[in-house]
């Protein structure tokens, strides 16, 4: 039994409700919760920015362990919580930011609590469905600032995040992960641990930050994100085509064709079927062949 209260007795202590509508499903079996923070391998005395702690289950499991956490949580009432169950217990441990996380400016928050000395940060979060999405790519906006995240998703966003090129899971989101981290496959989650209980299935993923596009010369990461965009904005055409046809791209089909060739890129080639690599080279050779010029 743990130390400290499990999710249904906090419910009944402070007599909230849990609305499932909003996307509010908390964990309440806490042998997941502690596989998902082995994990993260928390160590003592690091930093973990912990987004939407609900009543605080992951973040008990954390501060036990010794972990500093940042935690950003919107309900007010799960606020209150979080502060009367933590704040003096782990004091100097535990720091709250009351606010919606893409509200707020995440990299300035992180650089304002945590000493330059602790970057880069874990991250841990059990994402709201509804904004799972957008919630990766401000992590992915402030990659500097982490070394690795366990989150916890959608079955179906979390199979988006893992697929491979020529899959109709395959897309931008995937892309945008996939150029600026490596994602591994952690394990599936039960909608039975949950209350309430959501209608889907949940995975729990771990992130790995590399920051490998700061080592590519003459890679624009703008022009590289908005060639994908564009790709996979018209991704069952011809990515020659869809390139020949944007006038912000300014190439004749000859010079497409002689990059795409250069590449070892077919001209009949779709964008969901390149992988992450030629993306990279192909930002490059349409940014190198005019500086002058972007692709998007």
């Amino acid at each position: 039994m743990p130390a400290f209260m499990t999710q249904i007795e906090l419910l009944k202590k402070y007599q909230i409700p849990v609305r499932g509508q909003l996307g509010q499903h908390l964990l309440i079996d806490p042998n997941i919760q502690q596989k998902i923070v082995d994990l993260l391998d928390p160590q003592p005395d690091e930093w973990v920015l912990e987004i939407g702690p609900g009543l605080g289950a992951l973040t008990q499991e954390l501060l036990s362990r010794g972990v500093k956490v940042l935690a950003i949580e919107k309900d007010k009432r799960f606020v209150k919580v979080l502060e009367e169950e933590n704040a003096v217990r782990y004091a100097g441990k535990f720091t709250l930011l009351t606010g919606d996380v893409l509200r707020l400016d995440l990299g300035r928050s992180i650089e304002e609590n945590i000493p330059d000395s602790k970057l880069p940060i874990k991250v841990l979060s059990n994402l709201p469905y509804y904004i799972t999405a957008p919630i990766l790519v401000s992590l992915l906006d402030n990659d500097r600032l982490f070394s690795r995240a366990v989150l916890t998703m959608q079955k179906e966003v979390a199979a988006r995040l893992l697929a491979q090129p020529g899959t109709k899971d395959y897309g931008r989101l995937t892309l945008a992960v996939r150029l600026l981290a490596d994602v591994k496959l952690g394990f599936a989650i039960s909608r039975h641990c949950f209350t309430p209980r959501p209608a889907v299935e949940s995975t729990v993923l771990s992130v790995f930050f590399h920051r490998g596009l700061e080592k590519i010369p003459d890679l624009d990461r703008a022009r590289l994100l908005g060639l994908i965009k564009l790709a996979f904005g018209k991704r069952r055409k011809m990515l020659l085509a869809v390139l020949f046809h944007e006038p912000s791209v300014g190439r004749t089909r000859s010079e497409l064709a002689a990059i795409f060739d250069r590449l070892g890129i077919a001209e009949q080639a779709r964008g969901e079927e390149l992988m992450a690599k030629d993306f990279i080279a192909l930002a490059r050779a349409l940014w190198t062949f005019d500086k002058k010029k972007s692709p998007c």
